[in-house]
Order: C-alpha cells, then structure tokens, then sequence
C-alpha cells in the first residue's frame, strides 16, 4: 500500500475527475440519438455527474487549501447530496416509458421540490455542527448517515424498476444500482476509516468510489440500444401523479415531524436548536409554496381537461345528430327511388294508351286535343321523374332536390 503523500492526495483527488468527465462525454453521446423521454433523462443524468464533477474538483482544491488553512467541507458535500437528488430525478423520469414525458412541467416542479427537502434534512442534520459549533466530528457522521439513507433510497428504486422490466432495461438499471451500492459502501467505509484515522485520498478506501464512475461510462454505453415503451399498467400516469402529490405532501409535513423529533434529543446545545427551527421554518414556507404553486398547476390542467371534455362531448352530440339526420335522408332516398320507379310504369302506360286513343279515326277533334295533352302532361311527368332518378344516383339528397325545385316567388 502507498504511503500517505501530497502527490498521492492530489492523484487521488483528480483520477475521480478524470472518470466523472469520461461518463459526462459518454452520456452527451446519447443526447442526439435519444428519442423523447430519453433525452430528458440523460440530461438530468449528466446534471447529476457534473455536480459530482465539482464536489470532487472543491475536494482537489480542499486538500489543496489544507496544506496554508483549514477549508470548510460544505460546498463540497452540499454539491454531492444535491448530485443524487439529479439521479433520483431521472429515474422518477422513468424513461422506459414512452409516456412519461408528457407533463415535464410538473416533472420539473417535483425536481425542485425533491432539491429542497434533501437540501433542508442536509441543513438540519449536518450544517449545525459545523456551521455554529464547527465541530467536524459531529459534523462528518451525520454527513455520512444522510449520503448512506439517499444512496439507500436510490438503490431501492432501482431495484423496483429492474424488477418491473425485462431485456436490456433490466441489465441498465441493475448496472446503474451496482453503481449506486458501490459509493454507498465506499461512503460507508470512508466513515468508519476516517473516525478512526486510517483514511487519505488516493488509499484503497476509494476503490469503490472509482469502480462505480466506471460502472456510470458502462451504463452509459446502453444508451444508443435503449428504447421506451408503451406501459402496459392502465392510468399508469395517473397513479404516478398521485404518489407523487403525496410524497410532496409528505415531505411537507416530515419537517416539522423531524424537528419535534430533534427538540426530544438530549444533548443539544442551544445554538444548534435554533439554528434547526430556523431551518425547518424556511425550508417548511419553501415547501409550502411550491406544493402550492404544483396544485395550482395541476388545477389549470384539470380546468383544462374538463373544458376539452365539455367541447368533445358537444363536437360528439353535434356529430350524432348529423349522423342521425344522414340516416333519415339515406331512408327518404331509398323511399324516393323505390317511388320513381312505382310512379314510372304507370306513366308509360298512360302514354302508351292516350297515343293509341289519339290514333283512334272515330275520335272528334277535341277529343284527340285532350289525348295529346294528356300525352304532354305524362312527358313532363316523366322528365320530373327521370330527373329525380338521376339526381338520387349522383348522390344529392331528396331536400336538396326540393330546395332546388321550389319556385321562385
């Protein structure tokens, strides 16, 4: 094992970088091909490993500052809890589902709820110790214990989503949670190693840290193949949307809950409690607005639905009666043509038979007059007839040959 040096700390502050930029290049590769939600998604995913990028190139300047003064680890760790919030969010993308990026403006409202509530429990479990009392050794466990129960949460989505999916989307997710529970355990290890001392950048406690960057380049790799689907779930949106709304809501009300909790713990100096309820009053009015501004939103959207509803239904009705009328007037053309055809016969014969009595010698002179003008009146009925046949064969309707046949006045 190497020794503990400077250029060992530095070489072990920057090979992290030189991995983070290797997944951010590898994942933009994915931004043109990507369709849809896919896009979105490896763009938050990128967010996420460029703020890993910069926690770790404030620890290259940390150790670097360690060596003239004595620099603050919050930027750093604040970066990296903000960093898994961007992870958390991609994956409530769920980007297999083809679906799912039909509402990013409420997608977008949920990410920054979900920054502000990790943000304020990073706050209220860690910041006091170093911020007003800077006891770092209060400070770097809490740290720990709060990356440990994030990265605990992100691997169980993962687990929930590999286990959902099947193919190629199962083997990314599992990778991405291999990833996932490496830095848990490496963070797990870098606590206990450095409470007791035996830790220094660049040892073998930052083996899993380095073996998960690669896995994050891996992962990325599946991105050209990966597709999403349909969702099989009926109102699978739907429910979404739902939990949702109840785990804003819950994140609401877990603040207040958890500085109960911390006003019952023993031991508390009085500057850290104050600076607690500070904290859990402005993260709780943050909360409450955006929640707020969400239902807001999502009231619009209801308006909106039920406003293309309402014309739907109208558009349906107006449609139906059309239809409706359609139907009478195909009826009443049917009717038309079978009484042209019932109306012809008869007027043949009539013709026939006045031209045979308007032969007949023995008839007097008005006689023949009246046979040729029953003869005339038979042929301006067959005309009315003929026209009305070929008017029903090319499609008019019997009120628009009415319409047509009414005299002026």
């Amino acid at each position: 094992m190497a020794r503990p040096s400077f250029r060992l700390t530095m070489l072990g502050d920057a090979f992290p970088c030189v991995l983070l930029v290797l997944a951010i290049l590898a994942v933009r590769e994915n931004f043109r091909s990507s369709p849809g939600i896919l896009d979105v998604f490896w763009k938050v995913f990128a967010g996420g490993l460029g703020l890993l990028l910069l926690s770790q190139l404030y620890w290259l300047q940390y150790d670097w500052l360690r060596q003239y003064s004595a620099p603050t680890p919050i930027p750093g760790d604040s970066m990296f809890v903000l960093a898994h919030v961007f992870f958390l969010s991609a994956l409530a993308l769920r980007p297999h589902s083809s679906s799912a990026g039909r509402d990013l403006r409420t997608r977008s409202l949920d990410f920054v709820l979900l920054s502000v509530w990790w943000l304020s429990l990073y706050c209220y479990v860690c910041l006091p110790w170093q911020v007003v009392l800077h006891e770092f050794a209060h400070y770097n466990p809490n740290y720990y214990t709060l990356a440990f129960a994030e990265h605990l949460v992100i691997i169980v989505s993962l687990v929930v989503l590999g286990a959902r999916r099947t193919g190629l989307w199962r083997k990314f997710y599992l990778q991405l949670m291999l990833a996932f529970i490496l830095i848990g355990a490496g963070n797990l290890l870098l606590s206990i190693a450095i409470d007791r001392g035996w830790y220094y950048a660049g040892s073998f406690y930052d083996t899993p840290f380095f073996l998960a960057l690669y896995l994050f380049t891996v992962a990325a790799c599946f991105g050209p193949s990966l597709q999403p689907r349909e969702d099989t779930a009926p109102n699978r949106e739907l429910k979404q949307s739902v939990w949702t709304a109840r785990l804003a809501m819950l994140g609401v009300f877990s603040l207040p809950l958890i500085a109960l909790l911390g006003l019952l713990e023993r031991d508390v100096p009085e500057g850290v409690e104050s600076y607690r309820l500070r904290v859990v009053f402005v993260a709780s009015i943050t909360l409450a607005v955006l929640v707020y501004w969400k239902l807001s939103l999502l009231t619009r959207q209801l308006v909106h639905l039920v406003q293309l509803t309402r014309d739907s239904i109208t558009k349906l009705e107006s449609v139906e009666r059309q239809a409706t009328h359609s139907e009478k007037l195909v009826a009443l053309g049917r009717l038309a043509a079978g009484a042209t055809h019932e109306i012809s016969n008869p007027l043949t014969a009539i013709l026939g038979y006045s031209e045979l009595l308007s032969d007949v010698p023995s008839l007097t002179e008005e006689d023949r007059e009246n046979a040729l003008l029953i003869q005339q009146q038979v042929r301006t009925a067959q005309a009315a007839v003929s026209s009305l046949r070929n008017t029903l064969r090319t499609g008019a309707s019997p009120a628009q040959l009415i319409i047509d046949k009414k005299p002026e006045s």
